[in-house]
Parts: structure tokens; sequence; C-alpha cells
């Protein structure tokens, strides 16, 4: 499953132009990564899923994969993503970052209930690799994650992509503009755009997205939960002003550092906590501060502020909005230099007044508004911004006026969670219905086993091996694999062993070879089954597979649920010809699974069954995958006539006659 392009994509010229490009870029930047693990161990970890060379749960295959660059990413859809639990399993979301801050962020809020993959390279090897072995249902891209290769690959497989929380400044919107030719298709594609603001709207529009797609939800940072004081009252001496510098960039603390001094001449009790953007950045940051002579308090080590200690370097991370709280004032960082400015929201839901530089295209709808609501000031300098400090500190009932407006500002534009939902449940009515079922795997010696927990208490070697059960054959055919009926843990149950047919069976009767677990036969007909019981497909669920033997050869077991009071189809004709009825009800199953691009390699009467309410299931999947076009699906049918003709020939009495063909044909050729 998941092997094959499922829509047949043409590569335009520019498009490989910029793979060309992108391959060039790939050593190098995996050489930056290394090199930038001298500072950052995180940066050299887990470099192999850049190229898409990942060993995702298994319960996370057919879920949901949100792409989420750094930090400040997974911080907007952190209460998207509690609102998406509240009926949407965790084992099948996945969250992709670029950026070691941003995995840590995510496993400060989820632990290891949400899987964590680092987001391959954008290169075709390295975005197949990724989503044929993950498989997502659909991608959501939060802001402006758009890589063209991994979303020609989505195009390729026809997985659904969604861009919310999308914010495009006019730099921004007249570079896609350039490259035209390579974005064009990407906004065809889009299936559903929340956008955070209407200018972006607007900008998204022009550049070629459907306007009946687009969706105006609102910023989900709005929605950040509420950070009501916890914290302790401060033990270090709070005798003046608390000024929070947040998100800082190097050049902009050169300017603090420089008019600092002064501004404390004035303001003798005056605090400054300083909170570099970049964690790399706290030892470099915390050395300047020596040689300036500016007496410091490093959080990541336990101190505290004190009179001869009159900055605090906030090095540690996730603690935003804790320094936000403390302040008096708040300057927001990378507005200084251009650099586009970071995000405000977190001071103002604090309550707290905002400066901020001149360069702040990142967020200009956001910052326009701040302006329009009077709760913050734009600054040209750090010389400025201390002589604002000056002004505002000496009315002090107005500079509470504007924390409160700009807190206020907040409260009035929050439900941008719950209007994104609901776009999804407006646009995406089906695909978020049916949550896959969860998998556990167990890992042994020499032996990989999956179950699902939901049906099975437990799973053990013990369970796959024939003579520990009453069993009953309940293969009627000549293939390959034999079919036994056991009752297991309370469940009635069909075990299968892979068997190889033809002249190979003669010297190796059952053995494989591969070397990943998740593609090896057994786990692949699990995957494919359970991605089909979450689609409603009448085939039975998925209970155990088991892949036995070393790293490059193995046997492999697969444990279905018995579909009670069935039987196939070459036992019903032994006994009486099908009804009209039930060839029908073989024609709209067969259909449905075409529908969803399933190919079965082997259909025929033996892996058809009817139960007592003239139903018809599919079962025996060995092989089989979901794949692109419609010429196999003939082929399929074709090879099911074969089946019937050859059995009528084999078997006296068998019922069949060519006239029910017609029946069937009738049915699968229906609109569904």
């Amino acid at each position: 499953m998941g092997g094959r392009a499922l829509a047949l994509t043409r590569v335009p010229p520019a498009q490989r132009v910029y793979r060309l490009l992108v391959r060039l870029l790939t050593l190098p930047l995996l050489a930056w990564l290394w090199w930038r693990g001298r500072q950052e161990s995180a940066y050299r970890e887990r470099l192999g899923e850049r190229l898409g060379l990942i060993d995702p749960e298994p319960a996370s295959t057919d879920g949901i994969l949100i792409q989420a660059a750094s930090v400040g990413e997974v911080q907007a859809i952190r209460p998207l993503m509690e609102s998406l639990a509240a009926h949407w399993p965790p084992h099948a979301i996945t969250v992709s970052t670029q950026t070691p801050t941003g995995a840590a962020t995510l496993r400060e809020h989820w632990g290891q209930r949400i899987q964590h993959l680092y987001a391959p390279i954008d290169t075709p090897g390295a975005c197949a690799r990724f989503l044929d072995r993950l498989q997502p249902r659909l991608l959501v891209l939060v802001e402006r994650e758009l890589w063209p290769e991994l979303l020609l690959q989505c195009r390729a497989r026809d997985i659904p992509v969604v861009l919310i929380n999308a914010r495009l400044s006019q730099r921004s919107a007249l570079g896609y503009q350039r490259w035209r030719a390579l974005m064009q298709p990407v906004w065809q594609q889009l299936r559903l755009v929340c956008a955070a603001d209407g200018p972006t709207m607007d900008r998204l529009q022009q550049l070629g997205v459907p306007g009946e797609r687009l969706v105006h939800t609102g910023n989900l940072k709005f929605d950040l939960p509420d950070t009501a004081a916890t914290d302790a009252p401060p033990a270090w001496p709070q005798n003046g002003p608390v000024i929070v510098a947040g998100s800082t960039h190097e050049a902009e603390e050169a300017q603090l550092l420089d008019a600092w001094p002064r501004f404390v001449l004035r303001h003798p009790g005056a605090l400054l906590i300083l909170v570099p953007r970049h964690p790399q950045r706290f030892d470099a940051v915390s050395q300047d501060l020596l040689q300036r002579g500016i007496g410091h308090a490093r959080r990541s080590r336990g101190e505290e502020p004190d009179n001869d200690r009159r900055v605090w370097l906030g090095d540690t991370m996730g603690e935003l909005a804790r320094w936000y709280r403390l302040a008096s004032v708040c300057f927001i960082g990378g507005s200084l230099q251009p650099i586009g400015g970071h995000n405000a929201l977190e001071a103002m839901a604090e309550g707290r007044p905002v400066l901020f530089g001149p360069h702040t295209h990142n967020f200009e709808s956001l910052y326009q508004q701040v302006l329009e609501v009077d709760a913050g000031q734009q600054v040209h300098s750090a010389a400025e911004l201390f002589d604002v400090l000056d002004r505002w500190l000496g009315d002090p009932d107005k500079l509470m006026a504007r924390g409160q407006r700009g807190r206020a500002f907040v409260e009035s534009q929050r439900g941008a969670t719950a209007r994104t939902l609901a776009s999804w449940d407006t646009h995406l009515p089906d695909l978020l219905s049916q949550a896959p079922a969860p998998v556990a795997r167990v890992h042994l010696p020499g032996q990989s086993l999956w179950m699902a927990p939901d049906r099975l208490p437990s799973i053990s070697p013990d369970d796959f091996d024939p003579a520990r059960h009453q069993t009953r054959s309940i293969a009627t055919g000549s293939g390959r694999a034999q079919a036994l009926r056991l009752h297991l843990h309370g469940t009635e149950a069909v075990l299968r062993h892979y068997r190889r047919g033809g002249l190979v069976a003669r010297f190796n009767p059952d053995r494989y070879w591969g070397r990943r677990v998740a593609s090896s036969r057994a786990m692949a007909e699990f995957s494919l089954l359970r991605w089909m019981v979450a689609r409603g497909l009448p085939v039975p669920r998925p209970l155990a597979a088991r892949r036995a033997g070393g790293a490059w050869r193995y046997r492999a077991d697969i444990l279905v649920e018995w579909l009670p009071n069935t039987r196939n189809l070459a036992q019903v004709l032994d006994e009486r010809p099908a009804s009209a009825a039930e060839w029908a009800a073989i024609g709209r199953s067969i259909r449905r699974m075409h529908d969803e691009q399933v190919c079965h390699t082997d259909l025929n009467c033996h892996n058809l069954l009817l139960d007592s309410h003239e139903s018809a299931w599919i079962v025996d999947f060995d092989k089989c995958s979901r794949r692109a076009g419609t010429e196999w699906k003939q082929g399929n049918l074709e090879r099911l006539l074969r089946s019937l003709r050859k059995e009528a020939v084999r078997r006296p009495g068998f019922h069949w006659q060519e006239a029910a063909w017609k029946d069937l044909i009738k049915a699968y050729s229906a609109p569904a």
C-alpha cells in the first residue's frame, strides 16, 4: 500500500529545474545541519528522516500529517490539536517540523502521544519515501509551508492538502508571482485554505486559489490557552519597571544593550529580561554581556536578578509567556532589523503594551491592528524605544490602559480554532468521518508482531501457531494461502500463512525477501485492510500480523476477523445458483473497492463471500495495493470471470451461467 502514485502527474519544466536545484543543495544542506549540530546536538539526530527514511508507528498511517516549520507554528496549532484530539485519536496525528526546537515544543505539550517526524528535504526521492511510508490521508500545512515537490508528490498520490492559519505578506506574494510556472499547480491543488486575515485571502485568490476554497477563519494564535498567572511572586527585588525583549536577534540585542546603561541611570530599579529567538545563541549573548561588563543572571542556571544583576537572560525554551507576564512593557523582536517581526499576541494576551520596530511584514495585519486599538507603538531604534518607555512610565494609568486594550483585542478575535474545524466539516465532509483503528506493535527476537488492541487483549507468537488451536480449514481454491478458522482470545478469527506458488514453491515454500517490517506481506495487507475498514469497505477487520525471520528473509502470517454467516462464492455455486440480488451485491462491492483505487490482483470466486443478508464481502488482499488509473479495473473483472469459467469446467454441478455476469456488471456500472 502506498508504493504507487494514485494520479498521473505530469512534471512541468519549472518543476524539473526546481528538482535539479534542490538536489544540488541537498549535500550542502546536510553538511550545514551537521555543522549546526556543534552548538545544538539535536540537529545531528535523525538525519535519515530528512531523506524520507522514516519508521513511523503503524497506528499513524492513514492519519493526519500536520507540517509545521518550528516553534511558532507548533504553538499556533496547539489549540487546534487539542480540539481535534477530542474526537480524533492522537495515535493518528503526526506533526513534522523543520527544527529541533519545534520538536521540543511539541514534546513539551504532548509528550509521546503525538508522533513527531522531521520533514523531508524537498527532493523527489525524500518526499516519495516519506509519503509512501507514512501514507497520510490528509496533509495540513501551517501558515506557509508550501514545498513544491512535497505537494507534487501529494498530487500524485491523491492526498488532499489543506493550508491553515495562512499568512501571506505582499512581499511573499510578489515572490510567488515570480515563480508562477512552479507554483501555479499548487494553488489549484489546495483543497481548502483557512486564512488568518483578509489581505491574505485577497492575495491567495489573486495567485490562483479558487475563491470557493478560501475561508477567513482568523489567526489560530488568538486561541492560545489562557495563561493566568500561577507563578509564585518573584523573589528578586522588584522596585522598578520590567522590560521584556522577546524573540530578539543579534543586531537588536546590540542596540538594546548599547542603550540600556543610559536608561538604568534614569531608572535604577529597572530590569531587562532578554530572550533571544534562537537557543543556539544563548551562550553567545551571555558572553557579549560579560564583555560589556553588564551583570546578568541566567535562567538556565537557576539564577535570579539582584541589585548588581539587572539583566536576566531568558535562556530556556517554552517560557516566553511567563516572561511577558512579568513585564511592564514588551518589545517584540525581529522588527528593528529587516526580519519581518515576530508575534505580539502572547504579550497582548498577558495585558502588556508592546513596542516594535518598522520591519513587521510577517505580521503586517496584526501590527496595523495594534496601532488602531492603541495597544502599542512603533519605534525605529533602541534609543527611541527607551525614550518612549520614559514617557509611558510617567503615566501608569495610560500604560495599563494600553495593555488592557491589547488583551480586549485578543479576546475579541478568539474562535479561529472552531471556525477552522467547521470549515473542515464543510469542505472535507467524509475525510475525517471515520478514524483509523489503533495498532500496537511488539518486537521480539527475530519477530515483529502487530495487533489491533481494540480487538485483542494481547498477541504472542503462539497465537500464529495452528498446533496451539483447534482449527478448521476454510480454503476451497488452489491458491497459495491456506486459511484456518480458529478462536483467539474470545474472537473468531481466520489465520493465513503466506505461501509461495509455482516452481519457486518447490524449493522455497514460504520465505520472502525484504528488510522493512512495514512493507512485509503480512504488515502490508494488515495496513491495507485497516485503511479499507476506515472507509467502510466490505472487508474483514485485521486482528494481527507477524513477520518472523532475519533482516532480509522472513515468513509471514496474518489474522483477520471471521465474517459470520458467510460462504465464498464457489461454495454457494456448488450448491445452488446465486440470485440476481447476490450478483448485484458482488458487483457493488467490487465497484466500491475500485472507486477507492484498490486493485485486487487475485480476484476470484474463492475470495468473494456472500452472507445470509445477500451482502458481498472481499477477502485475501495479499500483494494487493492502491493503484493509479483505470485500465487494471477491467483486468480485475476479467480475472474473476475466468475463475468462474474455470471452476465450471473443474467442478461437476457448478451452478454458473454466463447470463449471471450481466447482473454483476449492471450493478458494477451503476452510478455510485
